[in-house]
């Protein structure tokens, strides 16, 4: 049986769009490396090789949580004088990601002296330390920016992976029974009481990264969309005119807040952003790949606009080499945090 397209390999799905996108490319005199300066404000438009702390610097910090900069050339102990000073201020939980993260990998939470103790040895290249908020409503919201003009052209509302209690199984044995674990669910399920027996019936959420790969379903949520988000989010963006395509990952207190405009930031993703909606179940994938392709048609016709911006560019070959050396990095991090 085929496996539903979202949990199709990035390589096989994202095959055709990068065929059109290359079309696209050629139709409006604009070469793949030219794509990046859509977002002519961020290291190479942000497509996971630069760094995304500058990224999100390069904004008003008045909408973002409390973020700092973790490098690696400090030591071990150095690094863990740097976050106390840290958790001094915005106190427990914080969270530590790496700064060219990418699908929730390598992500860990700090809630004890234990913890920091446990995985700051274990960190590798920068990483990016944010205060955690316990806001419950998490979503992704795509903007884009064409001539000036601003827009929201998708809303994913994120469900974290949850179980429900029988009064038998504890949370481990409910967590492998889902329909969407995978081994990668260690990233999260190491927070939790494993052996913990929900009642029955009892909901327990059990992830706080919202990541499709990490096993959070997104739908399509273009119902939420209210004037007053809109003006939130193009507020967000306003004084940047160097960011016209992406997607930005708020947190807000409930479904009402969001619809307010009443919301925390806690990522901006660039160029290298898919439309996380067209993940919704409820769609075929003719019409997943309708919604990739329209956005694909977008980034290249906003990159066109801006084709004049000075930006220096890697060569093609040494793109390639750098992102190859981030995935080894994040893949090792991600499962030396498994322990």
């Amino acid at each position: 049986m085929i496996k539903p397209y979202e949990f199709w390999s990035p390589r096989v799905f994202e095959a055709p769009f990068y065929a059109y996108l290359g079309m696209q490319c050629l139709l409006n005199a604009v070469s793949i490396k030219t794509l990046a300066k859509a977002n002519y404000c961020m290291d190479h438009g942000e497509i996971g090789i630069g760094s995304k702390y500058e990224s999100q610097m390069s904004f008003n910090q008045d909408y973002f949580l409390p973020t700092a900069l973790v490098k690696d050339s400090l030591s071990v102990a150095e690094k863990r004088e740097f976050i106390l000073k840290f958790i001094e201020e915005h106190g427990y939980p914080v969270i530590l990601k790496s700064d060219v993260g990418c699908v929730g990998k390598g992500i860990c939470k700090i809630s004890t002296l234990e913890d920091l103790d446990e995985k700051v040895p274990l960190l590798l290249g920068n990483y990016m330390l944010q205060k955690y908020t316990s806001y419950p409503f998490e979503c992704g919201v795509f903007y884009i920016r064409r001539n000036g003009e601003p827009k929201i052209t998708g809303i994913n509302k994120k469900h974290f992976p949850t179980v429900i209690g029988n009064g038998r199984d504890n949370l481990l044995t409910l967590a492998k029974n889902h329909e969407r674990y995978t081994h990668h669910w260690h990233s999260f399920l190491q927070y939790v009481d494993a052996e913990h027996v929900p009642a029955d019936g009892e909901s327990v959420r059990l992830s706080f990264i919202g990541s499709h790969t990490l096993g959070c379903k997104f739908t399509d949520d273009m119902d939420l969309f209210t004037p007053e988000l809109e003006k939130a989010i193009f507020k967000v963006f306003e004084d940047q005119p160097g960011f016209n395509f992406g997607r930005v990952d708020v947190k807000c207190e409930s479904e009402e807040a969001f619809k307010a405009g009443k919301f925390v930031v806690i990522e901006v993703n660039g160029v290298a952003s898919l439309p996380t909606h067209m993940f919704d179940p409820k769609f075929k994938i003719t019409e997943a790949y309708k919604i990739f392709f329209e956005h694909g048609k977008y980034l290249v016709k906003i990159a066109r606009e801006h084709k004049n911006k000075p930006m220096d560019l890697l060569s093609y070959r040494e793109i390639m080499d750098k992102v190859k050396t981030n995935q080894r990095m994040l893949n090792q991090v991600h499962d030396q945090l498994k322990s």
